[in-house]
């Protein structure tokens, strides 16, 4: 029985070949789409698993309890992790990096090799041995040993060393007081590209903390160095919140002793490395290119609305066509065939097509990777494929599918009573047609969601790049400051001069406007964040104040706008000068500008500033942002950033000129610059990341849809083929029959979209909440989706619907 079921199934799909074709077509899509979706949350979760520990290995976060102005951070203080390991039996061991926030010039001296790098990193010698980063060369027990020792990853080795064995070669690392010649020890494999660990060079912790002058200098015991982030191992059996009281504990009595000037009340909190990619909403947060759970959990929501969409027309072209199986079914059941095997016989079609199906779906996800690659600038395989545990759930979830899909036709079909429809037609008339207008609407009202989404997303975006953000950045070219240059420093070398010859030498240029130093630039965050109160407040009265070291032409090169100023002449010395925003001015308490001059901030260490003048608040990092106390430290002698505003006439021309006069006075440098406005839009790249995968999936649901209803209005007009003949020769217009045909659908899509308009503006809300400036929810967020899918509908119904309205009503009216 089963062969008779199987032979019959297959010459059923053979003698429908289009609607088949577009069933298994649908689906193959439907699924594939899904499997390529899945592949991109399960790489996008699977962060960091790969180390040994990775379910019981944690970072530190601290919260300081008694500043509600200041966020949790995971920066720590040095001696957090080494003292929780002393302290505290359930610590198994601990690891502390320090990102360099500044980029040292790296150089092989054998070849001059040299190149400013932006990943370099200091590490406990332990870094190797906690996180399994797999080495090609060397030993990660000794690796970072020698405080001289120096491990890089295979890219790195080949940028320095082309083919020549790396171990035992030399590197010399630029960056004035932390310089230093090291010796590569180690060479790591290309690091996993899921790992929020993403770094070039590891340096060991115990030359930074020798070679530095503030590390040197402020600190005894590691409790008032508070800019590394601390990793732990729990013992498996430990109870966070009592490993994270005793913690607390520690603090309380071993901080204070630390430094007179920590004044802070922290609360220790455990992040599992596995949350850190998606979980992670710190500032500063040293990983970068960080994920979104709420991205993921989008993505997860479309790939189910996809695959639902993909049987929904599975189903609603099986009740469609019941007139063409009516007799079938007539015919079986009156030479005995019971209800229980013609239910068979239609699950066992469904299985087939979706089995089908399922085969085709599978070279989807190899197909399109590639693209998902490009969008979001990773490597991913579909290597989900290689896991037994996926396939279990794949053929689980194609026999669902198969099922669910298939089980409603079958009842459906099985339901005939043989007199009726072998005596007429009429059979035909509304079976199952309230569950296919059901499922149409389901379909627009999925089509308008995930339109409706994508449009926001990508409204959101172009309100962050044209918003004004009280700086002009399309004029400003940024430049690297150089790093060879400060190891001449303790020789007796003056920064400032260096840096006015350069200046000088760069306003030479007619193009040249204005060239500022700064310790950093608009997009790239602050240089620090500290405590500051105003002048003889007390000490518990600091206020978190973002810090920007910059000289005086700062503010003319981006600029800003004052609301009130302190004039100074050139001889007077800035050092002791600072300059506030308007968050600041709120943060400290002025009512207004004027009130804030000559005012004195002092900070945790003693150190005094004079407000020489109040400037509009400005957007210094992405919109996500609300605007933050900053102060502007006024410094004429260097900086990290040499930010120079040009004209745009002959940009090329320009940039020969500053190169060259950079060459001239810091000869040893390399020379690399950017332009501002495009560095700072990279802030965005997730949302554009997220936008783009957003409008591909829904542009794929949104097409299977159509493909959906393309082939149910197909089958509808040849079931009213003489219909139409008969109104036709009546005298019904090509425009009548259009209207007729397609009227019912619009009906249907009008239903979705008063259905869609609540979840529309609930999720709409809900979603631009994460930014501190955005797009309103206007009625353009629900009109142009609904017109968008009326145009593409109206292509997909109006095509077929014409097609039947012309053809010649003698060829349907003379058939039987």
């Amino acid at each position: 029985m089963f062969r008779n079921y199987f032979k019959v199934a297959v010459r059923n799909l053979s003698g429908n070949k289009v609607f088949s074709l577009i069933n298994m077509l649908g689906l193959a899509l439907g699924m594939g789409v899904c499997l390529l979706i899945y592949q991109y949350i399960n790489f996008e979760l699977s962060y960091d698993k790969f180390h040994i520990n990775a379910e019981n290995t944690y970072r530190i976060t601290q919260t300081f309890t008694n500043r509600e102005d200041l966020k949790p951070s995971v920066y720590t203080t040095y001696a957090l992790g080494s003292r929780g390991k002393e302290m505290i039996p359930e610590i198994i061991d601990f690891v502390r990096i320090r990102p360099w926030e500044i980029e040292p010039v790296i150089t092989n001296t054998e070849n001059n090799e040299t190149h400013q790098e932006d990943k370099v990193w200091s590490a406990d010698s332990d870094f190797l041995q906690m996180f399994n980063f797999p080495l090609k060369y060397g030993d990660p027990e000794s690796a970072l040993q020698n405080k001289h020792s120096v491990v890089i990853t295979e890219q790195m080795a080949n940028k320095y060393f082309g083919d020549t064995f790396p171990i035992g070669k030399r590197l010399k690392v630029s960056l004035g007081i932390t310089s230093g010649d090291f010796v590569v020890t180690g060479v790591l494999n290309k690091l996993p590209v899921n790992s929020h660990l993403q770094f070039d060079m590891l340096l060991p912790l115990t030359f930074l903390l020798e070679s530095h002058t503030f590390y040197r200098e402020n600190d005894s015991n590691g409790w008032g160095l508070a800019d590394f982030v601390t990793y732990v191992t729990v013992d498996k059996k430990a109870d966070l919140a009592v490993v994270g009281k005793k913690f607390n504990e520690l603090v309380a009595t071993s901080a204070g002793a630390g430094s007179d000037a920590m004044v802070f009340k922290w609360k220790i909190g455990f992040q599992p490395i596995t949350d850190i990619h998606l979980r992670s909403d710190y500032n500063p947060e040293p990983a970068i290119h960080n994920g979104d759970i709420q991205h993921v959990q989008f993505f997860s929501i479309v790939a189910v609305f996809i695959l639902l969409m993909a049987w929904v027309n599975y189903i609603n072209l099986s009740t469609a066509r019941v007139m063409h199986r009516a007799r079938e079914v007539g015919i079986r059941k009156s030479i005995g065939a019971c209800r229980k095997q013609l239910i068979s016989q239609f699950i066992l079609e469904s299985l087939l097509i979706n089995f089908i199906a399922a085969l085709l779906s599978l070279g989807i996800p190899f197909l399109t990777l590639p693209l998902l690659n490009k969008i979001i600038g990773k490597e991913i395989t579909f290597s989900m494929v290689l896991s037994p545990e996926f396939w279990i759930w794949f053929v689980l979830i194609v026999i669902l599918g198969a099922v669910l899909s298939g089980l409603y036709p079958a009842f459906v079909l099985s339901s005939f009573k043989p007199v009726s429809v072998l005596k007429s037609n009429k059979t035909s008339g509304g079976r199952g047609f309230g569950l296919r207008k059901g499922l149409i609407v389901f379909q627009f009202l999925s089509s308008v969601l995930l339109i409706s989404g994508t449009y926001l997303v990508y409204k959101q975006i172009t309100f962050m790049k044209e918003q004004d953000l009280g700086v002009d950045m399309e004029k400003i070219l940024v430049l690297n400051g150089p790093r060879v240059f400060l190891e001449t420093l303790e020789k007796g070398e003056r920064e400032g001069s260096k840096y006015r010859t350069f200046k000088n030498q760069a306003t030479s240029h007619h193009a040249v406007t204005s060239v500022s130093a700064s310790s950093s630039v608009p997009g790239r965050g602050y240089y620090y964040t500290e405590g500051f109160r105003r002048s003889g407040a007390p000490r518990d009265a600091d206020k978190g104040v973002n810090i920007i070291i910059a000289d005086t032409d700062f503010t003319d090169a981006y600029d800003l706008e004052f609301l009130a100023l302190v004039p100074f002449s050139k001889e007077i010395d800035p050092d002791r000068w600072g300059i506030i925003n308007e968050e600041a001015l709120k943060t400290f308490g002025f009512s207004r500008a004027e009130e804030a001059l000559h005012e004195k901030l002092v900070n945790n260490w003693g150190d005094t500033l004079e407000v020489s003048g109040v400037v509009k608040n400005v957007h210094w990092n992405s919109l996500r942002d609300a605007h933050s106390p900053v102060l502007v430290a006024l410094n004429n002698n260097w900086g990290e950033y040499f930010s120079i505003k040009i004209k745009l006439s002959d940009i090329p021309q320009t940039i020969a000129h500053i190169e060259g006069a950079y060459h001239t006075v810091f000869p040893n440098d390399p020379f690399h610059y950017f332009f501002l406005e495009e560095d700072f839009n990279r802030q965005y790249q997730a949302e554009l990341r997220f936008g783009k995968l957003f409008s591909a999936f829904s542009l794929l649901a949104v097409f299977i849809a159509c493909l959906g209803l393309f082939a149910l209005v197909s089958f509808s007009a040849t079931l009213r083929v003489r219909e139409i003949g008969i109104r036709k020769v009546f005298g019904a217009s090509t425009h009548n029959l259009m209207v007729l045909l397609s009227g019912e659908y619009l009906v249907l899509l009008l239903v979705a979209v008063i259905l869609a308009i609540p979840v529309i503006i609930l999720w709409g809300r809900d979603w631009l909440n994460n930014y501190a400036y955005k797009t309103g929810m206007a009625l353009d967020i629900i009109l142009m989706p609904v017109l968008i899918l009326v145009f593409v509908s109206f292509l997909t119904v109006g095509y077929r619907t014409y097609v039947a309205s012309i053809a010649d009503p003698v060829d349907s009216l003379k058939a039987e």
